[in-house]
């Protein structure tokens, strides 16, 4: 029997910090029980005894969890920092299923927010969007669309392919009206050049499922 790594993504307390949410024992037993104890291998990068003085191996261990992985499960009900955006980032970049826990009314997803004098309903921060395959609301939710994942009944996983179409998207829907951007493109041969050369980049993905 295959057995399932998951990769717990989330804050790690720093002595300046005030823990407002992390991975716990309940969330574990959760997944446990939904998926079957003696098929799970927990990824936890707040379990360890290397040597935390030395960065590049921890930048190097989290990594490397990341990449043994088969799914990354991010705790993002509260603010998160830089690690957590560069896992899900190297998650894409291996193909591999990114689940976001957060749910209504938290940093990343509102009913309706402001950014920059622009009032936006349905709010879902671009980054969480763009590189999740599911966003959810609870560690039960996460745990089915886990199970539905291994009896393969979702769709395609995102990959690097879906940043390339989410350049493209902007090209084709956005750039003409931004014209801050459009002024800086073509201001510098360069710039313009690599902006031309974006579509070409990697063949374009399938249809992804929703979250």
């Amino acid at each position: 029997m295959k057995k399932l790594s998951i990769y717990f993504a989330g804050t790690i307390q720093k002595d300046h910090e005030v823990m407002e949410s992390r991975w716990t024992e309940g969330d574990f037993k959760i997944l446990q029980q939904k998926l079957g104890e003696e098929k799970l291998i927990f990824l936890n990068p707040s379990q360890r005894n290397d040597d935390l003085c030395d960065q590049k191996s921890v930048f190097g261990r989290d990594m490397s969890q990341v990449f043994l992985a088969d799914i990354v499960f991010v705790d993002a009900r509260h603010r998160r920092g830089l690690g957590v955006g560069a896992e899900m980032m190297w998650a894409k970049f291996h193909a591999k299923p990114v689940i976001v826990l957060a749910p209504n009314e938290t940093h990343y997803r509102k009913a309706t927010t402001e950014i920059l004098g622009t009032m936006i309903t349905e709010y879902v921060h671009p980054f969480v969007e763009s590189l999740s395959d599911k966003l959810v609301s609870t560690v039960e939710e996460g745990a089915a669309w886990i199970q539905d994942w291994m009896d393969q009944k979702v769709g395609m996983v995102k990959d690097l392919s879906a940043i390339y179409e989410a350049m493209r998207h902007y090209q084709h829907t956005q750039y003409n009206h931004d014209h801050p951007m459009k002024e800086l493109v073509e201001s510098c041969d360069f710039l313009e050049k690599s902006f031309k050369e974006i579509p070409t980049l990697l063949p374009r993905s399938a249809t992804y499922f929703p979250l």
